[in-house]
Formats: structure tokens, C-alpha cells, sequence
């Protein structure tokens, strides 16, 4: 059944790739490309799955606009379970290598999604700058794994990196914490595991950034992840037991 579901969910995941592709090329606004391919990804990916996702405080996604969404990053599965929380006019913060895989990698970097290389740190911050450019000049929001890479155990954050604080700090953009329920109940590649349930999302109030400074950011890092750590242990995914 892993195998049968997993499949399935790869064959809607080239589809809306191909269906992302298709309007890239016709449609010349670049941030409603993303936003309708993310939601056919969930659409197409998640029936195979037997994923569902219930949202909580869904009024702070919109309620700040630009501002800086700060997620907590498990696995490949977070694609299905976010992407229809993926708002308009926002830019997504990803390691380089996602540019290599197939259809997923173009399109992310053709609708203006910055790629950094975490490996080459002057080269990363760089790229830290160009979104910082893009929510003062664009007005555009920045969602940003601050773990920097996924979670190794459920329930646990790991440490934060500091960019998508200074980024709030300079721009002013407020942080909007986003906090998804541990997926290892339903997806577990290691074990061969994919069972039908509900994932649950919780979206937090903004944390505000205008007026602070630099010496300012450990603190507003220590709330934000507390914060995002309350959530998460309050947070439990339901499996589907039928």
C-alpha cells in the first residue's frame, strides 16, 4: 500500500507540474502561477495520500499582507499538506538543490522563489537581500523554513537561523508563525509507511517587527519559536484507523 499510495501521489505531482508549466508559459503574472500551481498540487497529491489538513486561525494567513511566514519543515511531505495555504504574491526561501528536480525546480525559480546555497554563506545572504528588496519594493511576503532544514524528530524544532529575523527587522514585514502537526504518524519513507489521516495546521498571530533593531532580533527569535514550540506540542495528527 506505501508503494500504490506514494505512487500515486508522484503521478498528481507531475501533473500539476505539467499543468504549472503549461500556464508559465502562457500567463504573465508569475506570482498567480505559483499560487495555481500550489493549489493543484494539493488537489492532485493529496487523494492518493488519503491526506487531509485542517487549519486553524486561517484569519492571520491574509491578515498582515507583505509579512514573513515562518514554518516548521518535516519532510517532502509538507508540499501536499501547505500548498494551498500558499498565499498570492509570496516568495518562497529554498536550498538550492531544489532546483534540480524535474518541472518542480524550474517552476519554482521562473515564479521569482529565491534559491540559496547555505553552503556558500555570502552568497546566501545575498539572496536574503533580493527577498528583502522584494517586500520593500514589491510588497511581497516571504515564507521561510527558519529551521533551515527539515526536523529530524517529531515534535521538535530545531535550532532557528537568524535571516528571516533581521529580514522581518529590516523590512518591517510582521512574522506570521505557521505550525504543522508531526506527519511521521502518517509518512515515514524509513519504515515504508503511509497511512490515510489528518494533519492539522495551526496558524499563529503576528508577531510585529517595526520600529526594532538588530540587538533586538535573539529576543524576537527566542518568542518565535516558544511560541511556535507551544503550538506544536499541543498539535496532534489524527490517523485514520478505517
Amino acid at each position: 500500500m506505501y508503494y500504490l499510495r506514494v505512487g500515486g501521489a508522484l503521478l498528481g505531482f507531475l501533473l500539476a507540474s505539467l499543468y504549472g508549466v503549461a500556464i508559465a508559459l502562457f500567463r504573465r503574472d508569475r506570482s498567480l502561477v505559483a499560487h495555481d500551481y500550489a493549489q493543484m498540487l494539493a488537489r492532485l497529491m493529496r487523494p492518493p495520500l488519503g491526506l487531509r489538513v485542517r487549519v486553524e486561525g486561517c484569519e492571520h494567513l491574509l491578515e498582515h499582507r507583505p509579512c514573513i511566514y515562518l514554518a516548521n519543515h518535516q519532510s517532502a511531505y509538507d508540499v501536499p499538506v501547505l500548498a494551498d495555504l500558499y498565499p498570492p504574491d509570496t516568495v518562497v526561501i529554498g536550498k538550492r538543490e531544489i532546483r534540480r528536480i524535474p518541472f518542480f525546480g524550474w517552476l519554482y525559480a521562473t515564479t521569482g522563489n529565491v534559491l540559496i546555497d547555505r553552503a556558500d554563506n555570502p552568497s546566501a545572504v545575498g539572496r536574503l537581500r533580493e527577498a528583502e528588496e522584494a517586500v520593500r519594493s514589491r510588497s511581497v511576503s516571504v515564507w521561510i523554513f527558519p529551521e533551515g532544514t527539515r526536523g529530524t524528530v517529531p515534535g521538535r524544532l530545531l535550532p532557528f537561523k537568524k535571516g528571516a529575523f533581521y529580514m522581518g527587522v529590516a523590512t518591517g514585514a510582521p512574522l506570521v508563525p505557521v505550525v504543522v502537526s508531526p506527519v511521521r504518524p502518517l509518512f515515514d519513507p524509513e519504515r515504508r509507511r503511509c497511512r490515510p489521516g489528518t494533519v492539522r495546521v495551526r496558524i499563529l498571530e503576528q508577531l510585529p517587527t517595526r520600529g526594532l533593531s538588530d540587538e533586538e532580533v535573539p529576543r524576537l527569535m527566542e518568542e518565535a519559536r516558544a511560541r511556535m514550540e507551544e503550538a506544536l506540542r499541543t498539535l496532534v495528527t489524527d490517523v485514520d484507523s478505517r
